[in-house]
């Protein structure tokens, strides 16, 4: 494995009790210590470090006041000094071989500029809630991400900073869905990427349904942000009634990845996915209309 120094950039915002794993996780890592830093954006800027908090000797924390993870992720980007670009989330517990597993992914696949890695879910008890079980079907599913669209969540996400050099910095004016935004452009620049299996970062599942439905929200949200346009109510309505339709798509999804589930958990999640891409696609037709996305 050849050397290469790696920026890894996590933005935070009020998260710092989970963030705290993620740098211990991040303090063990296999890879030299001298080879790579650490970028904490932290997005909030009345909450400071707290008192004795743990920071690794090659971690440093900038603040970045306008709201919006892209924009804090583009403000560590900027200071960083990486030949590659490791994301990363303040939730995200990485695996200690995950940056060197990734240089090696680089390295053993020249042709790919960009690395989608696995993200791992993890629960709170062994009786999964709803929300849980919905999880496991449908919670960051970066291989198909990979196959279908060429594109990764910045979750576990790796590139070489020249792509963004060529295809420009995330979008600041989106609050959901950059990484997709962003990951389409690299992708129609010719940039390749790969789903790396071992390349693993966990992440706690969803835990209630209010949690997802505030995902949904800022699903919405960012789908229409990305696909802006000037206000049109009658495109609107006819594009909401589309969302509208039962996701009858996702049901080869549900068989394959619940195959330990019963018949009626099956049905629960279908009707689950169902409720959210309503919430998704109301919260999409009122942004478009004018109201703001939201963040939370």
């Amino acid at each position: 494995m050849t050397p290469k120094f790696v920026s890894i950039i996590i933005p935070t915002y009020k998260d710092w009790a989970r963030l705290s794993l993620c740098l211990q996780a991040l303090s063990n890592q296999d890879y030299d210590s001298e080879l790579f830093e650490i970028i904490v954006v932290n997005n909030y800027t009345a909450d400071k470090v707290p008192e004795g908090y743990f920071l690794p000797g090659n971690c440093k924390v900038v603040v970045e006041e306008q709201p919006g993870s892209y924009v804090a992720r583009n403000a560590g980007i900027r200071i960083s000094k990486g030949e590659i670009i490791g994301f990363t989330d303040s939730d995200c517990i990485p695996d200690s071989d995950w940056i060197s597993n990734a240089i090696t992914a680089f390295e053993n696949g020249t042709d790919y500029q960009r690395i989608a890695g696995k993200i791992r879910l993890y629960y709170k008890s062994d009786k999964l809630t709803n929300a849980e079980l919905y999880e496991t079907v449908y919670a960051f599913n970066q291989d198909i991400y990979v196959e279908q669209d060429g594109t990764g969540v910045t979750a576990n996400m790796f590139a070489y900073k020249h792509v963004f050099e060529k295809v420009g910095m995330f979008r600041e004016d989106l609050l959901s869905g950059g990484d997709y935004e962003w990951a389409v452009r690299a992708r129609n620049a010719g940039f390749q990427i790969l789903y790396a299996d071992n390349v693993i970062v966990s992440h706690p599942a969803r835990h209630h349904l209010a949690e997802l439905v505030k995902k949904a929200k800022r699903v919405g949200g960012g789908q229409a942000g990305i696909k802006k346009s000037s206000p049109n109510i009658l495109q609107a309505a006819v594009k909401l009634l589309y969302d509208l339709r039962p996701p009858v798509k996702s049901i080869p999804l549900i068989i394959a990845k619940g195959k330990q589930m019963h018949v009626a958990q099956k049905l629960l999640v279908f009707y689950i996915r169902y409720y959210l891409s309503v919430v998704t696609a109301k919260e999409k037709f009122k942004v478009s209309m004018g109201k703001s996305a939201q963040r939370e």
